[in-house]
């Protein structure tokens, strides 16, 4: 979007202009926004250079002074004596199209022309006599109208080739300042009524325009004509053109978006967890949002490419399991970006359990076998007597014994006989 783009440009080249004096807005290499001046003498810069010509528009007229003398390209579409049907002409001539498209601003100074060609202006200050004010007044109604209508058709057709450029519109200067002399004072007092009147009937009505911003030009020109007006004349001098340059540039600056803020967060009890860690930010639209790990800058969030290194942060939080340092990255529509840091040392290892020492279960105490005293019989037959402690098990056990003893020494005779051979 175009609104979005003039205020990433605003805040670089303010920045910029930090460091730099104004002539370096003139370098070739700087992508300077775009600025259409739409408007009549006062924007041409009438008499500011050559009273006796004005063969071209002045560098000094307040299109080319707003932020900084040479700040945007200008594209001045104005010209000595214009009305609003001018404008409206100038902006439907296809000529004017690609500017009117590529604007990041207009401004917008015109219908000092139409009142003052309506009630015969110059005729009167060239015959230097008062006249009825009653008679002028109806004469002012119907340019009044007209102002309007032609208004409506401007802000109609440049809305629709350029849907977001912010609009600024002055409101119309009462040119002639406060006097003790007759006719000096009915052109003030004249002026005052005319001027009061068309700008809020007419001009303070198109503040209700999506995008369209009203200066104050009346205001700022009240009782300092004598300092702002070149004399014996109603336009704007130097000092004059400077200051409706500044109340564009307030405009402007009040436009900037709120400086980017992020705020990071994240609980600090022990725990064996992981941690969420959340990320709060005053941005009116995220265009990324990411973390890694360790203290990293803004670079490190892109490859040479600009492709994204970092890991997406979903729904402005996420979670970690480690302890460690973390940089979490924020982008926002209007190309501001951020780095905020945090460390997490929270996280415990789970301990090991040890198994508890069991207590031994003693051993049953043995029930005595009862013994028997009575004398065994001794066995019938002849010779050695067998103990009284065979039995088919016992027979067993020997026979075994016999049966192992015979294969070791069979297996010490063998590895024997294969050592000697």
């Amino acid at each position: 979007m175009k609104f979005k783009r003039l205020s990433v440009l605003l805040t670089l080249m303010l920045a910029f202009s930090t460091f730099f004096t104004s002539f370096a807005f003139a370098e070739e290499n700087i992508d300077k926004p775009n600025l259409v001046a739409l408007g009549d003498s006062i924007t041409y810069g009438w008499n500011l250079d050559d009273t006796n010509g004005n063969t071209q528009k002045s560098l000094k007229a307040f299109p080319n002074l707003i932020i900084a003398e040479g700040y945007f390209n200008v594209t001045n579409i104005s010209g000595g004596g214009w009305t609003s049907s001018h404008i409206l002409t100038q902006v439907n001539d296809p000529a004017n199209e690609a500017a009117i498209q590529n604007a990041d601003v207009f401004t917008l100074d015109i219908g000092s022309n139409d009142i003052m060609g309506a009630v015969g202006l110059s005729d009167i200050i060239k015959n230097g006599t008062p006249v009825d004010p009653s008679t002028l007044l109806p004469k002012v109604t119907a340019a009044s109208q007209q102002l309007g209508l032609n208004l409506q058709q401007i802000f109609g057709k440049i809305r629709s080739l350029n849907t977001d450029a912010p609009i600024i519109l002055y409101n119309i200067y009462n040119p002639f300042a406060q006097s003790d002399v007759l006719f000096n004072a009915f052109l003030h007092n004249i002026g005052e009524q005319i001027v009061t009147n068309v700008n809020a009937s007419v001009i303070n009505s198109f503040a209700a325009i999506p995008g369209t911003y009203i200066v104050d030009a009346k205001g700022a020109f009240d009782n300092n004509q004598l300092n702002y007006i070149i004399p014996s004349d109603i336009h704007p001098n130097v000092t004059g053109q400077a200051v409706l340059a500044k109340l564009a540039t307030d405009v402007l600056l009040s436009l900037l978006p709120e400086e980017l803020t992020v705020e990071i967060s994240a609980p600090t009890e022990e725990t064996t967890d992981s941690v969420t860690i959340e990320v709060l930010t005053n941005a009116e639209e995220v265009l990324s949002m990411m973390w890694l790990e360790g203290e990293k800058s803004a670079e490190s969030f892109y490859d040479e490419e600009g492709k994204e290194l970092g890991k997406k942060i979903i729904d402005n939080k996420f979670e970690v399991s480690e302890n460690g340092t973390y940089s979490i990255y924020v982008l926002d529509g209007y190309g501001q970006e951020m780095v905020k840091v945090i460390t997490i040392s929270s996280i415990k290892e789970t301990p090991v359990e040890n198994p508890k020492p069991t207590t031994p279960t003693p051993a049953p105490t043995p029930t005595p076998t009862p013994v028997n005293n009575t004398p065994a019989q001794p066995a019938a037959g002849t010779g050695h007597a067998i103990p009284n402690t065979a039995s088919p098990a016992y027979n067993l056990v020997a026979f075994g014994s016999v049966v192992l003893l015979a294969g070791y020494v069979t297996l010490k005779i063998q590895r024997r006989r294969k050592q000697e051979v």
